[in-house]
């Protein structure tokens, strides 16, 4: 099978990208400011994944793969110690009925030699992941999510009734009246809808996807994180019951890890056509007939007790961000060059607005105790 290679890749800015993205980085920075007020929760909160499951230790073992894979940090076998952060999607500090089921897996590793892409922290050690449990993303250039990320913010509570319902649908398929029919935004709009179907789970039962692609070394590729078979039968507790606890997603992944050993395992996908499977649209599932995923990594969740509130306070300190990687390792498309500085700027505002220090950490250890 053959692979596209990285420099296969037509990469394109568009002209007024950067306009667009300033224009977008204050709003979000706006809208940071505003959850102090908004989620009454005497701080600011992130206006995605604003809520906290739990932060776990971890473990990332790199074994011998085939050369296509052993690219990047993957190209020399060995063991990275890890945390692992648990949330929900949208931006809200609500009970877990009040949130849909789209959930993220956020992982850093320590110690993982090689300089940041991030410019303002160049020499830290640390390397992100951020996944949720849907294979699509919603977005995919800086002039949609400018229309985009504000009906974001009214999710869920403007798809509840009918009349709210047909006026957000019309606005983010049109972006608001600007597109012409031809031009609408179906993709995007089939993979919104597509998280509203997404079951509740165990958190520890999902499989979690990168949607965006990313550099991999000589090649291109998305990202999973799936549970191992072993790990998956382990669990007690398969299903959520919102109705019946309020907190059912924290209780559930508190219980479990409490228990017993969890482990995934972190996958890779191999773009092996541009156009089937597209770079720039991160709407639409690369195929896996075409290119299967492959284990690069295993990813072991000891057991561990994730019950206190210190563990989502340090949570909240924690900074996870798709460009925080090595240069193998570079996020692609112009989504995820949005999501660059306004994942680092809402950082900042967020660690100021709370008072806390904002700083990498240097392992798990100092992160946890």
């Amino acid at each position: 099978m053959r692979f596209v290679r990285y420099d296969e890749y037509p990469q394109h800015v568009p002209a007024d990208f950067a306009e667009e993205l300033a224009e977008l980085v204050g709003m979000v920075a706006q809208r940071t400011r505003d959850s102090v007020q908004r989620q009454q929760a005497g701080r600011a909160v992130r206006t995605a994944h604003g809520k906290t499951y739990g932060l776990a230790r971890a473990v990332v073992t790199i074994p011998e793969v085939a050369p296509e894979y052993a690219q990047g940090i993957y190209a020399t076998p060995g063991t990275f110690a890890a945390v692992v952060r648990y949330s929900n999607g949208l931006g809200h500090l609500r009970a877990d009925p009040l949130l849909g089921p789209a959930c993220g897996m956020g992982i850093k590793m320590f110690g993982v030699p090689g300089r940041s892409l991030l410019a303002d922290e160049a020499d830290a050690t640390t390397f992100d992941y951020n996944l949720i449990n849907n294979t699509t993303f919603f977005c995919n250039t800086a002039k949609d999510y400018l229309v985009i990320e504000p009906l974001f913010a009214q999710l869920p509570d403007a798809l509840v009734s009918p009349q709210t319902r047909r006026q957000w649908l019309h606005d983010f398929v049109t972006r608001a009246g600007a597109l012409a029919p031809d031009a609408w935004l179906w993709d995007e709009l089939l993979s919104m809808l597509s998280f509203t179907s997404i079951p509740r789970k165990n958190l520890l039962l999902y499989t979690y996807w990168s949607m965006g692609a990313f550099r991999h070394g000589d090649y291109i590729a998305k990202v999973r994180a799936i549970p191992t078979p072993t790990s998956a039968a382990s669990v007690t507790r398969p299903t959520v019951d919102v109705a019946a606890d309020p907190e059912a997603y924290r209780n559930t992944l508190v219980a479990e890890l409490g228990e017993r050993d969890h482990s995934f395992e972190l996958q890779a996908q191999l773009c092996a056509d541009l156009d089937l499977m597209p770079v720039d649209n991160t709407s639409r599932e690369w195929p896996e007939r075409l290119s299967p995923f492959v284990t690069v990594a295993r990813i072991d969740i000891p057991r561990q007790d994730l019950s206190s509130d210190d563990n989502l306070a340090i949570a909240d300190t924690t900074s996870i961000t798709p460009w925080r990687v090595r240069e193998e390792h570079r996020p692609l498309g112009e989504i995820n060059r949005v999501r660059e500085e306004i994942y680092r700027k809402s950082s900042i505002i967020r660690h100021e607005l709370n008072n806390q220090r904002r700083r990498e950490p240097t392992s798990g250890h100092q992160l946890l105790g």
